[in-house]
């Protein structure tokens, strides 16, 4: 589903952040908790550049969610970054690996 950020701001009394986000004709308030902000990477940060950071994954994780709520706030809670990660990680790799290469110490000296 395609998106457009409106704004974009971090709480900083509570260290959440609030997303104003149009998905198709429709504008929702994405709601970003301190943990899923802690969550999303590492080292834990719940700043406003970690926000601005990764703001396209929480608008990833809140357009997966439309189809199961109603009304027009989505709360993404660090439950909801640990199942975008786990689902990011178990994907296939876009790029394929390299073939193994033998070590130079088993280059030169084979073993029988």
């Amino acid at each position: 589903m395609s998106y457009e950020i409106v704004t974009a701001s971090l709480d900083t009394k509570d260290k959440s952040g609030r997303l104003d986000v149009r998905f198709g004709p429709d504008m929702k308030t994405v709601v970003v908790s301190r943990r899923a902000l802690l969550s999303v990477a590492s080292p834990p940060r719940a700043t406003e550049f970690r926000l601005l950071q990764y703001v396209d994954t929480f608008c990833q994780i809140a357009a997966r969610r439309l189809g199961n709520m109603s009304g027009d706030t989505v709360l993404i809670r660090a439950n909801d970054v640990r199942g975008w990660r786990y689902a990011w990680q178990s994907s296939p790799a876009p790029v394929p690996m390299r073939e193994a290469r033998p070590r130079l110490h088993d280059a030169m000296f084979p073993r029988f």
